[in-house]
């Protein structure tokens, strides 16, 4: 990462941002967090670090918030499935942070976006040529906005307003994952009842320390201005997730995998979401955790998520 000042995140006080917001006062920078709720950041004692309630989509609150900056990491999405509230609230917001940025001359912004866009899985693995085919999406809805947040960054960064570059990965985990389709599988495993998945498939999953990783060698790197690429960690089928969670629960219940062909659950899962991450191996020198400390680490944060819901039982 080459030097900065002050960075902006938007939604840092989430579970990707947590992480973030740490790596980048270790390294010295001053960070400021834009986010709806901050209180999971009170408790970090900086004063390199500023936390400001509110809004992307409140335009005044924006300004404060951004003033200064070097660069922008834009983690900020209401996931709302109600789509007024995407296109006046999430998208308005994202068009009035590229415009500050703009105003300001903000030297770099990279967006995190998601593996959604692209929608329904043409072949595997997925480079970032895949079509973006966002009306078969599991969520279409949020694809389709996530699809046009990238084209804007892009828009923007082509006319040379704002450098910007996009980032897409399937499923986040460091400590500790979510997902209600993992809640699921833990408590059908716990109940001793069979778990079902479908046959050759699952997704890459990506490390927190490799998303930083990630953010490190692209912020501020020429070579990444007006680029997406794919980032992951490992790809998991849902049959080695299923023999964890039958591990982790101590259910002696059998994991029952389920040709494709005769696959009742949901079409999402069937595929196989396994990213190419060749492009930023190559042009930006990312390197991903091996495999096995990988596998390792993802089964560790899945019991750290069962070992959570026990205790909301109690």
């Amino acid at each position: 990462m080459k030097a900065v000042r002050k960075i902006l995140i938007t939604g840092g006080a989430g579970s990707v941002g947590k992480d973030y917001v740490g790596a980048l006062l270790e390294k010295g920078c001053d960070v400021t967090v834009l986010d709806r709720d901050v209180e999971p950041l009170r408790s970090i004692d900086d004063n390199r670090l500023i936390l400001v309630e509110g809004s992307l989509e409140d335009r005044k609150t924006l300004q404060k918030a951004i003033e200064g900056a070097d660069a922008v990491i834009h983690l900020a999405w209401s996931f709302s499935a109600d789509t007024l509230e995407i296109f006046e609230h999430d998208l308005k917001g994202h068009i009035h942070l590229l415009d500050e940025m703009t105003s300001r001359r903000i030297r770099h912004l990279i967006y995190t976006s998601t593996a959604v866009v692209y929608g329904k899985v043409k072949y595997s693995p997925i480079d970032e040529d895949h079509p973006l085919v966002v009306e078969e999406a599991r969520k279409p809805l949020y694809g389709i906005a996530k699809a046009a947040a990238e084209k804007l960054c892009l828009m923007y960064s082509n006319e040379g307003k704002v450098p910007a570059t996009i980032f897409r990965f399937w499923w986040a985990f460091g400590e500790d994952i979510a997902g209600r389709h993992l809640r699921e599988m833990l408590k059908t495993a716990a109940a001793g009842e069979p778990l079902e998945v479908p046959c050759d498939s699952g997704g890459s999953f990506i490390h927190m320390a490799d998303l930083v990783q990630a953010m490190d060698i692209a912020l501020m790197n020429e070579t990444a201005f007006g680029r997406t690429f794919n980032f992951s960690t490992v790809f998991v089928t849902w049959e080695e997730v299923a023999e964890m969670v039958s591990e982790i629960t101590g259910s002696l219940a059998e994991v029952r995998v389920i040709p494709k062909e005769e696959w009742k659950g949901s079409a999402f899962l069937a595929d196989p979401w396994e990213l190419s991450d060749t492009y930023a191996r190559d042009l930006l020198g990312y390197k991903p955790m091996d495999p096995e400390q990988a596998r390792g680490a993802l089964k560790k944060a899945i019991s750290n998520r069962w070992e959570g819901m026990k205790k909301s039982q109690e």
